[in-house]
Parts: structure tokens; C-alpha cells; sequence
């Protein structure tokens, strides 16, 4: 097993943030990904298939923790290691008026035996996690300054 974290400050609370993650539309925040039923996606990962690759996600919804809320899913497909993400969203820093949140994405999956496979798998789930925070943020940042 593997295990990268991906941190991201966003401009929102953390309340209205976890709202996004409450529902189906949470799989539109990851880079590439295409829904195609309840529970069935389409990634397009270039940098890890030559093709899409069609992959079964369960996911929770956020769950209130004295600190944070936090989100479990996982993931199963044909061309990615199997895989399992806890998004964390905890108050961070405030800027006066404003509320923020300090986001963590963490996935923890199968690594590859070849180290050079290893080495590609983590950079394209980094590359992946940092991309759906940089969504999370765009949408929360949104909806914040909507309000």
C-alpha cells in the first residue's frame, strides 16, 4: 500500500464546502472524470491508460467530526489501482470577515511492484488530488463570495 496527502487552503467555510461533497456532483470536481451511472464513472488519466478507463466509486457523505468534516470514498477500475480517499476539511485560518477552510486529500491505494510504475502512479494521484482540491476551491470560493 501507498498513501499521499494533498493539502489546500480554500476561502470558504468548511460547512458550505462539505455541502459540495454531499452529493453526485462531488464527481465532477475530479479532473477528467466523466459520471455515467449512480456509482459509475469515466476517467480519462492519460499520464496512467492510453484510454478512459471505467471505474465503480462509493462514497460517503461528510460525516460532522468535533474539529472537521470529513469525507471517505474509493474507487475501483480497470486501469487504476484500487484505491481508497478521505477528504478532510477543518476551519484554517481567517481573514477577519471571512471564513477559511484547510483541506487534506489523502488516497491510499495498491502501489505498483516496479518502482518506475510506483513513481508514475503517485505523481498522476498527486497531480489528480491537487486538481480536485483546486475544483473544490474554485466551487466553495464561488458559492462564498455568492452569499
Amino acid at each position: 500500500m501507498a498513501t499521499i496527502t494533498v493539502g489546500r487552503a480554500i476561502a470558504a467555510d468548511p460547512t458550505s464546502t462539505a455541502l459540495l461533497l454531499a452529493g453526485p456532483a462531488a464527481f465532477d470536481l475530479w479532473p477528467g472524470v466523466t459520471r455515467l451511472a449512480p456509482g459509475l464513472v469515466e476517467a480519462n488519466v492519460p499520464s496512467l491508460a492510453a484510454r478512459a478507463a471505467r471505474i465503480r466509486v462509493h462514497a460517503l457523505p461528510p460525516s460532522r467530526r468535533p474539529t472537521a468534516y470529513v469525507t471517505r470514498f474509493g474507487f475501483r477500475g480497470d486501469a487504476l489501482p484500487a484505491t481508497d480517499g478521505e477528504v478532510t476539511l477543518s476551519y484554517g485560518a481567517r481573514d477577519g470577515l471571512h471564513a477559511a477552510t484547510s483541506a487534506s486529500l489523502t488516497l491510499t491505494y495498491d502501489a505498483p511492484a516496479a518502482p518506475a510504475e510506483r513513481t508514475r502512479v503517485a505523481a498522476a494521484f498527486r497531480a489528480m488530488a491537487a486538481g480536485f482540491l483546486d475544483n473544490l476551491a474554485t466551487a466553495a470560493e464561488a458559492r462564498a463570495d455568492a452569499a
